[in-house]
């Protein structure tokens, strides 16, 4: 299946934000389309920090530690080896994504924490972390993005290139 490239970008910021058609497609094929479907969770990876647009090359799915229709925990220290072995693939973790069982995802306040957890964590490297939440409609609704600098927590808009002025 083909799927159209998704853009973001964050008000303020210098930089837009890209997913590419490989990483939408780990996104979508995790899509919670049931009642019994169970959250999944992944990384986010991207080639250059320095380029306009940013694009996400590869999103990648943990094993999650546990799983439920509403919740979802994954293993940090996987989650670390993951993010060394596709640095030394010359690829740069930016940030987290999980799945939600709803249309249009919204954060949870355990989402909130661990965003900004992992922003902190991050912040020698990167000046925020991406966080996506997947829902069970076709993007670019069901598929949000937020940012997290370890200050705020502000949400990315999808745009397209028809957009563009």
């Amino acid at each position: 299946m083909t799927y159209r490239i998704l853009n973001y970008r964050l008000t303020g910021a210098s930089w837009s934000l890209q997913f590419s058609e490989a990483a939408l497609h780990t996104l979508l094929e995790h899509v919670q389309h049931s009642l019994s479907s169970k959250e999944s969770v992944g990384q986010l990876f991207a080639r250059d920090l320095s380029v306009n647009p940013i694009v996400v090359e590869v999103a990648t799915v943990l094993t999650p530690t546990r799983a439920a229709r509403a919740r979802v925990t994954f293993d940090t220290h996987r989650a670390i080896a993951e993010r060394d072995a596709l640095f030394r693939r010359g690829l740069h973790c930016i940030g987290l994504w999980h799945t939600h069982p709803e249309t249009s995802p919204t954060p949870s306040t355990d989402d909130r924490i661990l965003a900004r957890e992992h922003a902190l964590a991050a912040r020698p490297q990167l000046a925020g972390l991406m966080f996506a939440i997947v829902g069970t409609i076709p993007p670019p609704v069901g598929v949000r993005v937020w940012v997290d600098d370890g200050i705020e927590f502000r949400e990315a808009l999808a745009w397209n290139d028809s957009d563009r002025k």
